[in-house]
């Protein structure tokens, strides 16, 4: 049977694969004073790299007992270079691996070499996740100790592979959405919120879209109002302290046409979903985006009001 081709990898899922491995290094670079040309390389460590890893500015003990595990290979020596390199826990627990099978050496250090990377991996990830949340002492001691560039190295490969891992999706959304048309041009409060919104929603920061769509709604529903004519509603309801989105959406609902109710009852839905996300409990993905679908139908449908028809 004839294999099948392997199918080209679309753009999208070249640029996912290749911004992880450029921060990691895996790349060349051709740059002269007419252009300049990027290889991005996904070539696996050989035996002798490896070996270079897990020796590089190691003690001297370490060294030792990796050249001793290179000229004989077998339990003691491996259980005696993995207690050196992670501790006599996790040592312990990776060398019993090899315990009733054949030993080789180039299995070990392939071990080795993946287990550290991890381990830097879980590190990096620590390092730069305790700097988004309040975190813990131990998390700000290993921070005030680490080496500036060890730090830069931690953020870059950290953000780089949420980057790689965010891009198809931050993708998939934005073919979904298509040009918002109204025969009115929304005022630049409402644009600005309405972008932010739409960026929240692309890279799926969907508590913060939520309520960024709720400040776009009653930006848009001010001013509408106030375009037709009725700001004097607005200035009342501002000096008795009474100006909420929900008082708002109240007042418009006997000036606007009898067929914008839906509208104005997603509206209300929309801010009562902001309301619970700020002060009750985090809403699920699925009702965040449901809530932006539903923001960018009522400004839609705002901006298609006229004047003449209220």
């Amino acid at each position: 049977m004839a294999k099948s081709k392997k199918s080209e990898p679309t753009e999208t899922e070249l640029i996912a694969w290749a911004i992880p491995r450029i921060a990691q290094g895996h790349y060349a670079v051709n740059d002269d004073s007419d252009s300049r040309e990027l290889w991005v390389t996904e070539r696996q460590p050989d035996l002798e790299e490896m070996e270079g890893q897990l020796l590089y500015k190691r003690p001297e003990a370490v060294k030792e007992e990796i050249l001793r595990l290179r000229e004989d290979c077998n339990f003691e020596s491996v259980q005696n270079v993995l207690v050196l390199l992670f501790g006599n826990k996790l040592g312990n627990l990776l060398a019993q691996q090899f315990a009733d099978a054949p030993v080789q050496y180039e299995f070990v250090i392939a071990l080795a070499y993946s287990q550290e990377k991890r381990l830097v991996k879980d590190v990096q990830r620590l390092m730069t996740k305790g700097r988004e949340r309040i975190s813990t002492a131990s998390h700000a001691a290993i921070e005030s100790k680490a080496l500036p560039e060890a730090l830069s190295v931690a953020t870059v490969a950290h953000y780089s592979q949420e980057v790689a891992n965010l891009f198809p999706r931050l993708i998939h959304r934005a073919e979904t959405l298509r040009v918002l048309a109204a025969q009115n041009m929304a005022p630049p409060s409402v644009q600005n919120y309405l972008e932010e919104a739409s960026k929240c929603y692309l890279y799926g920061r969907f508590i913060a879209c939520l309520i960024v769509c709720r400040s776009a709604i009653e930006f848009a529903l001010r001013e509408r109002l106030t375009a037709f004519g009725k700001e004097s509603e607005l200035v009342k309801m501002k000096y008795a302290r009474e100006d909420s989105l929900k008082n708002i959406i109240l007042v418009c609902r006997p000036i606007f046409p009898r067929t914008f109710k839906p509208t104005l009852d997603d509206a209300d839905q929309v801010r009562r979903e902001a309301s619970n996300a700020v002060h009750n409990m985090e809403p699920s993905a699925e009702t965040c985006k449901q809530m932006f679908i539903k923001t960018r139908g009522i400004l839609s449908e705002l901006y298609d009001l006229m004047p003449d028809k209220v």
